[in-house]
């Protein structure tokens, strides 16, 4: 058994998989989910699990190179936008409209979908090198 760290086996698995340059999806409980994409669905009740503890918990597991963010997070969604760039840290930001961020995820190697319901709660992940 694992002693910390994130414990739900699939999202373990996922993280596990992914490699310098792929994409990982944090996605809100409302965002539109491909109909064959590798999908792992977090959402219990609204507000659980919150968008912030799960790229908290990524975040702490997988090197991130860069994110990518809708452009409108920053004006209906301010306290959540400042909270991401402090998560992420010292990483570039990418920010493009909803629609186009939208269009860019059908790309991505997975997707978790937290039980968010503010607007905007959504980011790419682009992975890093850990050497």
């Amino acid at each position: 058994m694992k002693k910390g760290g994130i414990l739900n086996p699939a999202i373990c698995s996922l993280l596990a998989e992914l490699g310098h340059m792929d994409e990982l999806l944090i996605v809100d409980a409302g965002y539109p989910l491909p109909p064959d994409g590798h999908v792992i669905d977090l959402t219990l009740t609204p507000g659980i699990p919150r968008f912030l503890d799960v790229l908290r918990a990524v975040a702490e597991e997988l090197v991130i190179e860069s994110v990518t963010l809708a452009s409108e997070m920053s004006e209906y969604s301010p306290k959540l936008y400042q909270e991401v760039l402090r998560i992420v840290g010292d990483v570039d930001i990418d920010e493009v409209p909803n629609r186009e961020f939208r269009e860019q995820g059908d790309a991505v190697k997975g997707i978790i979908r937290s039980a968010e319901f503010t607007p905007y709660a959504n980011v790419r992940i682009l992975c890093g090198c850990a050497f």
